[in-house]
């Protein structure tokens, strides 16, 4: 007669046990020494072995060759144990024997002396079934039993036990065994029953028992005879329900790089398939648990076929870390919302669609709103027409400092208070997506000027040469055609500093100059920003007429694609993110406070080390005799943390030689300029948020005023 897998190969040792190893081992050592308890408690869930360690205790108990953890196996008592019929093991099912009558019947026996072994073992399995009084009526007994009584309880649910029972009992918890686990035994049973299967297939099945051996080998007789005598994957898949996992992949693929049609294929495939979505959603939390592991764990070993394998790593490497946050929370609380649907196909892809709607944007995307935002922000400053040619770099120039000022005001300094949404999971799913790598707040404000470069560049072929007027131009006066012509001028200089407005700097017409007068005109190529601009207003016709002071003649020329160097003067044309910047050095020769800041901050110091170095100075030689200068007051917590950094500089310069000198630092020390640029960045966001149209219009309209800017 067929015997089934899950009773053929049990374990008749502790040998051949699988997993488990704490107990095993615990369970030998008392054996070996002699030191056996009189009650034992084992849980843990379905089929990892809690009767099968009972049994092999008792084996172990009544050998005739003595208390031992290897039983002879050959013995009448062993032999009876395996088959299941030594009579000194009472084996009792505590879930169809819970009354009380039924306890007190088991206890009247427990007096006499075993037949046959050494002790009268009582095996009750699922001892959590037993009533109350059940249980009361076992105290006495269990905490005091005769000599040759032991008492083996299993139960798969241990918190419905009294305290009273556990604490007179020696309790071991059974873990879930591990897939590795399941799929090495499992190749080992096929093996001996010679039996062909593919490793995916066994993997699979390992997998869906869900640490449950039993189950894997239940699964693995129904697979045996689905596939007809042969383990395939594909039968296993069909078996079980499951989808593979080549999907999953591609809709997470999908979804992350907002890939529409495909998301809308994929789920028509599930519909096409009948799958059971519940499980498909459960495979899909699963697999974004995987890639957030493998990004903390990169040597995390991986069981799957190699072509799966890769498709892993790609994906942990594609996709950042706080966007599998975000995907894992919102698929966790679709997964809860399924009961809630009309039906779980509809709770199902509205939880895909969901990820796809809050999908955060990646660092070449922003919103359709904020586009068309930017557009309408970059008008022409010249309302009328004026008879001049400007060159297409002119324009070009113009609108990409409009268009970054825009966005940079909109997307960096923001002084919306979030705290009315701290309940909602999904309100930071707008900000911008950034690598893997936890990025500084400096590497954030470069990304969003990245962004800014792509908008000025798509805007800048919507824009006509018109919307550069307002740029100051330089005149040649010696063309014949420096007022109309222009067709020879020299490079425009543009001036970022000023948002302008049309109610600062509209011209409505250009007056023609005389020979006289070129000479002033002449004047405004210079770049020094204390150029004056005196305005008179008309009461007739509301026009401005542009006065300048005559200045010195300078000649200026900018050679191409030669950029302008940023001076203390030009501070206020920089963006927040470039103040921030640090300016690169030459790590080499003598230290300097540039140096040594630029050094730890791009370091792989950690940040309470880099706290502290940005407390003090270095000075000496690089890669020679080095002196950090730091306040006394940071004695007791640089005493702690020095190993570190004496050590980051040896493993940059071996022929460093650290020294440390406690003393009140009179020179500039890098946090009092951080904070200096700090300071500036914050300023000149207030000045960019400021000069907004649309905050300018609020401000003005409304009588209200900016607060709690903050740089992000």
């Amino acid at each position: 007669m067929y015997q089934v897998l899950a009773r053929k190969y049990r374990p008749r040792n502790f040998n051949e046990l699988v997993g488990q190893n704490h107990v095993s081992r615990a369970l030998t050592s008392a054996l070996e020494r002699g030191r056996l308890h009189h009650a034992y408690l084992f849980t843990g869930t379905r089929g990892v072995g809690k009767t099968t360690i009972a049994r092999i205790l008792a084996k172990c108990l009544n050998c005739e060759t003595g208390v031992t953890s290897t039983p002879c196996e050959v013995c009448a008592t062993c032999k009876a144990v395996n088959e299941g019929r030594f009579i000194d093991l009472i084996e009792i099912d505590a879930a169809s024997r819970t009354k009380v009558e039924d306890t007190r019947e088991l206890l009247d026996n427990v007096p006499y002396a075993p037949t046959q072994g050494r002790f009268k073992v009582y095996l009750i399995d699922e001892v959590h079934m037993l009533s109350t009084h059940s249980f009361n009526a076992l105290l006495k007994t269990l905490e005091e039993p005769p000599e040759h009584v032991k008492f083996l309880f299993a139960t798969t649910d241990p918190q419905k036990l009294p305290i009273t029972v556990i604490s007179r009992c020696l309790q071991f918890t059974l873990r879930p065994l591990a897939v590795d686990e399941i799929t090495e035994h499992l190749g080992n049973i096929l093996k001996q029953e010679q039996i062909q299967a593919e490793q995916d297939a066994i993997w699979q099945i390992a997998e869906s028992a869900q640490g449950s051996l039993r189950d894997a080998l239940s699964l693995t007789d129904q697979a045996i005879a689905y596939g007809q005598g042969a383990i395939q994957h594909q039968d296993v898949k069909d078996m079980l329900g499951l989808i593979d996992r080549t999907i999953i992949y591609d809709l997470i693929l999908a979804i992350h790089q907002n890939q529409q049609a495909r998301v809308s294929q994929l789920l028509m495939q599930f519909r096409q398939q009948a799958l059971d979505v519940s499980l498909v959603l459960d495979q899909l939390i699963s697999t974004l648990h995987e890639l957030a592991l493998l990004q903390y764990l990169p040597e995390l070993s991986l069981k799957y076929s190699a072509e799966i394998n890769q498709k892993i790593m790609q994906l942990s490497q594609l996709i950042s870390a706080q966007d599998l946050q975000l995907y894992y929370q919102v698929a966790c609380k679709g997964r809860a919302d399924l009961q809630l649907a009309v039906t779980q196909e509809q709770g199902f892809e509205m939880c895909v669609l969901r990820l796809l709607a809050f999908r955060p944007l990646q660092p070449n995307e922003i919103p359709v709103s904020q586009a068309q935002v930017v557009t309408q922000n970059v008008q022409p400053v010249v309302q009328q027409p004026v008879h001049s040619e400007i060159s297409q770099q002119q324009s070009s120039q113009h609108v990409a400092v409009e268009s970054v000022t825009s966005v940079e005001s909109a997307a960096v300094y923001d002084d919306f208070d979030d705290g009315q949404y701290d309940d909602d999971p999904f309100n930071e799913v707008s900000t911008p997506s950034v690598s893997v790598d936890e990025p500084s707040s400096d590497d954030f404000l470069e990304q969003e000027t990245v962004e800014a470069e792509v908008l000025s560049k798509s805007a800048d072929s919507s824009l006509n040469s018109d919307q550069a007027q307002s740029e100051r131009i330089i005149f040649d006066p010696s063309s014949d055609d420096a007022l109309f012509g222009f067709e020879n001028e020299p490079e425009v200089l543009s001036n970022t500093t000023d948002e302008a407005s049309s109610d600062d700097f509209l011209f409505d017409e250009l007056v023609p100059l005389t020979s006289d007068e070129t000479t002033l005109v002449e004047s405004q190529a210079e770049v020094q920003p204390q150029t004056q601009l005196a305005v008179e207003e008309t009461a007739q016709d509301s026009l401005f007429d542009l006065a300048v002071e005559p200045t010195p003649h300078v000649e200026v020329e900018l050679a191409k694609d030669e950029p302008v160097q940023a001076s203390e003067a030009t501070t206020s044309t920089l963006m927040p993110q470039d103040i921030l910047k640090l300016k690169p050095q030459v790590l080499e020769g003598e230290w300097t406070v540039d140096k040594w800041e630029y050094w730890f901050r791009n370091s792989e110091l950690s940040p309470a080390v880099q706290e502290l170095a940005q407390q003090g100075v270095m000075t000496g030689q690089i890669n020679g005799e080095s002196i950090f200068h730091i306040p006394k007051q940071y004695e007791a917590l640089l005493t702690q943390l020095q190993h570190a950094l004496e050590q980051a500089l040896k493993t940059e310069w071996s022929g460093t030689h650290f020294q440390v000198h406690y003393a009140e630092v009179a020179t500039t020390t890098p946090y009092s300029m951080q904070t200096e640029r700090k300071e500036k960045a914050y300023a000149r966001a207030a000045e960019l948020l400021h000069a907004e149209p649309a905050v300018k219009e609020l401000l003005q309209n409304f009588e209200g005023e900016i607060q709690n800017i903050q740089l992000k």
